[in-house]
């Protein structure tokens, strides 16, 4: 249970960091309009969606019902011994050390910030956008995440547990890993116009999940409700409000006989 409470306290911190993002453009004039209360209505706004939405609540639902049936039945222990029998070799956890970093919040908070930095630097407003849905979509799903890894209370493969829930009496009934792993790859899928880029983006959201379930950390409907807590989050940022709205976007290209400067407000 401690190492449930440092997580808890990790995933707050990283809370507390992806806020950051959300109001680091906090104006210093009167005629900017990315303010304070403009970035609390947009969060205000996503946590209504996905928590008193009644389309997302019924996704949700459906989500953890078929976790359920995987976790409660003997499907997962079975997916997890052909896996760890017949699929798991040096080659997956060369590749899975790679992968099971993107779930760390020690390294998912610095990447955002510095996207975001570098957005705004390099005016550049795709990095900028990404890099504000993925902290929107963090901050939104992480209550969701911590609430059913205790609620659901599943233990680990390697703690010799079962997948079968008991509430309240484990902290592993979801992947933190791979929510957060997930979520800066579904965000830039749902930003991909280009059909094969959105769907390899979507393909390598799934990999730090993978990485749980070969390491031996999760089961497989934990690493999957993971997931599916990810493209929740970043499906309700995707569809509510843009913090750029009303704002100014002043964008440099090279033409033939010197530079452009493009200047655009979106609406």
């Amino acid at each position: 249970m401690g190492q449930g409470i440092a997580k808890s306290r990790f995933l707050h911190r990283w809370v507390g960091v992806s806020l950051l993002i959300l109001f680091s453009g906090v104006p210093c004039r009167a005629d900017e309009v990315l303010t304070v209360s403009r970035a609390t209505e947009v969060v205000k706004s996503d946590f209504e969606s996905f928590y008193t939405g009644r389309e997302n609540l019924v996704r949700l639902g459906i989500g953890v019902a078929g976790a359920g049936i995987i976790a409660n039945t003997s499907i997962d222990r079975y997916l997890r011994d052909r896996y760890q029998e017949d699929l798991r070799s040096g080659d997956t956890d060369r590749v899975s050390k790679v992968f099971k970093v993107f779930g760390a919040a020690y390294v998912a908070a610095p990447v955002y910030l510095g996207a975001y930095g570098a957005g705004r630097m390099l005016r550049n407003p795709t990095m900028e956008e990404w890099a504000q849905k993925s902290a929107r979509a963090t901050v939104l799903g992480v209550p969701a995440v911590l609430g059913l890894m205790v609620a659901l209370g599943a233990d680990r493969p390697t703690d010799g547990g079962e997948s079968h829930w008991k509430p309240f009496r484990g902290e592993h009934g979801a992947s933190g890993h791979a929510f957060i792993g997930g979520v800066p790859f579904i965000t830039g899928a749902m930003m991909a116009e280009n059909v094969y880029v959105k769907a390899a983006l979507y393909g390598a959201s799934t990999l730090t999940a993978l990485s749980r379930i070969n390491d031996d950390k999760h089961y497989f409907s934990q690493a999957a409700l993971g997931w599916y807590l990810a493209y929740l989050s970043s499906s309700v940022v995707d569809q509510g409000k843009d913090l750029r709205e009303g704002r100014l976007h002043f964008d440099v290209s090279p033409v033939p006989n010197g530079w452009m400067v493009t200047v655009r407000k979106i609406f």
